[in-house]
């Protein structure tokens, strides 16, 4: 299956309702992009696509974060319309960096019919967020495309109301693949106060991680 396939957008752009999740289905994850309209789903805080690895372009990534090559950035996109040319290194564009940012772009854009999305490409060598925790936003979109995939607790799993309180080392409920599409939802969604994804990111352990987040923007 091809990362950029059109007729996968096109059935995401066509869903018009979200599938029926379990009522108490706090982790949902599917095998078909169209089902990611899930996370509407009031009790879903947690949406993950399972695709394949695109192993040309881990190998470039790898490849150009051991020459210390590979730099991140941050960009704002406007939604439906072709990406602007980006810092990426030409090993990483030949082997299909900006399309599959395109395609996660465009399949974002078509989730929540935001005008502008906030793109960062994150190259980092530690934990960015170690502690358990829960974001103060809408839902954000993550994709690691090297080293290990962000982890998650599920409600049910935590013993307490506040994340922040739980250990460091409190094991993950689960964790992403690389390249899995994952769907975090946050307290500032509509009718998510005081909830949200519980989620962390992991030690990579010396070597590098490489993911991607998409925001919403609507100002």
């Amino acid at each position: 299956m091809s990362a950029t396939d059109p007729a996968l957008v096109d059935a995401l752009a066509a869903s018009s309702s979200p599938i029926q999740a379990p009522a108490d289905a706090g982790v949902h994850v599917v095998d078909a992009l169209v089902d990611v309209v899930a996370i509407f789903t009031p009790a879903v805080q947690i949406c993950v696509y399972r695709r394949p690895s695109l192993l040309r372009l881990q190998a470039a990534l790898a490849r150009q974060a051991q020459a210390g090559a590979l730099v991140g950035f941050r960009r704002v996109v406007a939604a439906g319309r072709p990406l602007p040319p980006l810092p990426l290194p030409e090993p990483a564009i030949a082997a299909g960096a900006a399309q599959e940012l395109g395609f996660l772009v465009e399949v974002f854009g078509e989730l929540l019919g935001c005008p502008r999305i906030g793109l960062r490409l994150e190259v980092l060598d530690r934990a960015m967020c170690p502690r358990w925790h829960r974001d103060h936003n809408g839902i954000r979109l993550l994709c690691t495309w090297l080293g290990p995939g962000t982890q998650w607790l599920d409600d049910a799993a935590s013993p307490v109301a506040d994340p922040a309180l739980l250990p460091a080392d409190a094991p993950p409920s689960g964790r992403a693949a690389p390249f899995d599409l994952v769907l975090l939802k946050g307290g500032l969604w509509q009718g998510n106060a005081g909830r949200g994804a519980i989620h962390r990111s992991p030690d990579p352990a010396g070597a590098v991680r490489c993911l991607v987040a998409l925001d919403a923007l609507w100002d």
